[in-house]
């Protein structure tokens, strides 16, 4: 972790590296040396400034390519010059959300790295003080959510409730709790983020409204968040059980049990490809209708998409591709 102490953890805490900002090169060439292959990079000298950032980012290209980095960063030095350099690193990008960001400033960042393909998440405080309330928590997470981060990290659910005050009662930061809890099974352990809006949008409910609901179903079947239910600790196949069962749910509840099959198709061939870049499994699936529709952009309208869009029964394999120079991406064939 490249932080004011310029520590380097790797993703086993028993190694540590002392990484000097001011001595770039020497430090990514030990790091490839010693065998680290993750690097989370909070370093103010290099993250708060453009060509700071863009003199790390070179290095890292040229001399420890190989490694896995976690930015955080302030949206402000986001640009495409930054961008096209992200893009032949493997890497995240990590954002602090909070009530006095420029919504505007981070919709237009966030839009850039979505265009661009660029993976990034969030950290959300559930609770921020003894002026925070449950309606700042939603509106924090609504916002979180508009921007299609691939994943939203609540680092207070690893700890104690926090006690209530004024304007926030212990009812209301257990019920913060919860949604934030839900929101990190469903979403992020999920892989929710290329589906997610388009789902709810026929239910005509916000998210918030959605995650609240979540964690009442979560509760009812054991795995809450007081539980200790870990959903990182199973398999995304079990999690995508949970989803559609709620999904479902939900679907039926608003009489809309007709559409379901085309949110089950959508959010299985999704599942495929993220469990394909992430465990690398490829594999073979049953649909009712032609892949080429539920990947295009008709599927973010799940309504018109039922009006125009006809079933076409197929079996779809899912896999790694090569291209002509050697470079791999995930495809899909009818057999």
């Amino acid at each position: 972790m490249i932080e004011n102490s310029n520590v380097v953890k790797t993703k086993n805490s028993s190694k540590e590296f002392y990484f000097s900002s001011k001595n770039v090169e020497d430090s990514l060439k030990n790091m490839q040396k010693q065998g680290i292959t993750r690097l989370i990079v909070h370093d103010p000298a290099i993250t708060t400034k453009k060509e700071s950032f863009l003199r790390f980012l070179r290095i890292a290209q040229r001399d420890a390519s190989e490694l896995f980095y976690i930015f955080y960063l302030s949206p402000q030095i986001i640009d495409r010059e930054i961008c096209t350099i992200l893009e032949n690193l493997y890497c995240t990008i990590q954002f602090h959300i909070s009530d006095n960001v420029d919504k505007r400033l981070f919709q237009r960042k966030t839009e850039l790295l979505n265009r661009m393909g660029l993976i990034f998440g969030f950290n959300l405080d559930i609770f921020t003080g003894k002026d925070d309330t449950i309606k700042k928590f939603r509106e924090r997470l609504d916002f979180a959510l508009s921007c299609y981060p691939n994943h939203i990290d609540f680092f207070q659910l690893e700890k104690n409730l926090p006690p209530s005050t004024g304007c926030f009662s212990s009812q209301d930061i257990k019920n913060a709790f919860n949604i934030a809890f839900a929101c990190s099974v469903f979403y992020s352990a999920g892989r929710a983020v290329p589906w997610f809006l388009s789902i709810i949008r026929p239910l005509k409910i916000s998210p918030i409204k959605f995650f609240s609901d979540f964690s009442e179903w979560l509760q009812c079947n054991n795995c809450g968040y007081e539980t200790k239910f870990d959903p990182f600790s199973i398999s995304h196949m079990e999690i995508e059980k949970m989803q559609l069962l709620f999904i479902q749910l939900k679907y039926e509840e608003k009489n809309l049990h007709h559409i379901f099959p085309i949110v089950q198709e959508i959010v299985r061939l999704n599942g495929a490809f993220s469990r394909l870049a992430g465990e690398n499994e490829e594999s073979v699936i049953d649909l009712i209708f032609n892949p080429d529709d539920l990947l295009s952009p008709y599927a973010n309208d799940i309504l018109q998409f039922a009006d125009n869009v006809c079933m076409e029964q197929c079996k779809v394999k899912i896999y790694t591709s090569v291209s002509t120079d050697g470079t791999e991406f995930p495809d899909y064939k009818i057999l």
